[in-house]
């Protein structure tokens, strides 16, 4: 055996020993996650970091190596991070905004028995599913009477997550203020933009200042806080028992069968589902996106739904939003994206998920 061989040879029994310890290593590392867990501990802890990377020096003989091993060993306690916040998170569902906000409905409905995180942001939601803290995220997707949430869609379009499960939960918007409060005391209304969108008709010619909110929830608990009877909020009965509020005004969303879709996000993507979803950028030339919508036809598909959004640094340009209705373990599915892909300048799967209601 010449000697790149037997050097190779001693790579590959090493690998297969380290691979033994590898797994002996994360089994430990699992048990610290649960421990943690259990007690409230961060999974970060810089002083027993410092501790083993200045241990693992010592345990290099031949200096030309220290450096080396240092990175890996550092290398290796990120991957525990990871995993411990994977561990941390198995249960844990995060939604936007506070408890009696629709987001936080739809997640108790979905994951009764789950640990709900709460954020004050979109955005936030999608980073805490991207980055481990959370498994799964709930968000509003897209309301029957006002469209889609545009935010959310433009946050699948830039984030690594996938849509694994829908929820359409029916929306009672009410108009709530503090006890001893009437609707003619009211001058200043506080809701998230859609709440305020999907109650126009009630509000139409009202000498109120309508006050957009980041969560129609969050509108509520700070009407509960200043104690203000001029103040008002636009939510759902939930959140006036959450916050201690009058109902000042009852189911005043303009459709009677206002409805909200909330999509579930996680890193992990899914096969199941009777819909699955894909966002493309179409390339910039004529009838492309009529041959997509064809393309789509002839594989006996139907095409549910498309959305299109502008693209933030093309100007006039736009991605799209196709939810089709089938399951991805046909095999047609396989090849009607493979073909769009001839079609698309960007293509990527969001999701396959089941359309379900409460």
């Amino acid at each position: 055996m010449d000697k790149l061989k037997q050097a190779r040879a001693i790579i590959n029994e090493t690998d297969e020993e380290m691979a033994r310890l590898f797994e002996k290593r994360m089994q430990a590392v699992e048990q610290v996650a649960r421990y943690k867990k259990e007690k409230g501990l961060p999974v970060f802890d810089a002083k027993r970091e410092a501790e083993i990377l200045s241990t693992c020096e010592q345990r290099i003989k031949d200096p030309a190596y220290v450096e080396s091993y240092r990175d890996f060993i550092k290398q290796l306690m990120d991957l525990s991070k990871q995993y411990q916040k994977k561990v941390l998170s198995e249960d844990v569902v995060a939604y936007p905004g506070v408890e009696g906000a629709f987001s936080h409905m739809a997640a108790l409905s979905l994951f009764p028995d789950a640990q709900l995180a709460h954020y004050q942001t979109f955005p936030q939601v999608v980073m805490a599913v991207e980055e481990g803290a959370a498994k799964y995220g709930v968000l509003p997707f897209e309301n029957s009477y006002t469209g889609e949430v545009g935010e959310v869609l433009d946050l699948l379009h830039e984030h690594d997550v996938s849509i694994v499960d829908t929820l359409a939960l029916p929306i009672d918007q009410n108009l709530l203020g503090i006890k001893g409060a009437s609707i003619k005391d009211i001058k200043q209304i506080y809701s998230h933009q859609q709440g305020l969108s999907q109650c126009a008709q009630f509000l139409s010619g009202r000498a109120v200042e309508l006050i957009p909110y980041p969560n129609t929830a969050l509108a509520a608990k700070y009407v509960s806080a200043c104690q203000d009877p001029h103040k008002g909020a636009i939510a759902s009965k939930a959140t006036a028992d959450y916050y201690d509020l009058a109902l000042l005004a009852e189911n005043i969303n303009t459709a009677a069968t206002n409805t909200t879709r909330f999509i579930v996000i996680s890193k992990t993507p899914v096969k199941e589902g009777n819909r699955f979803a894909m966002m493309v950028t179409i390339k910039h030339e004529t009838g492309a996106l009529a041959k997509v919508i064809e393309l789509i036809a002839r594989y006996d598909y139907n095409m549910e739904n498309i959305k299109s959004r502008s693209l933030k640094d093309r100007p006039w340009e736009y991605y799209f939003l196709i939810e089709v209705v089938g399951s991805l373990k046909e095999e047609k599915a396989n090849r009607l994206m493979q073909e769009l892909k001839a079609y698309c300048e960007q293509f990527r799967l969001i999701g396959s998920y089941a359309r379900k209601d409460v």
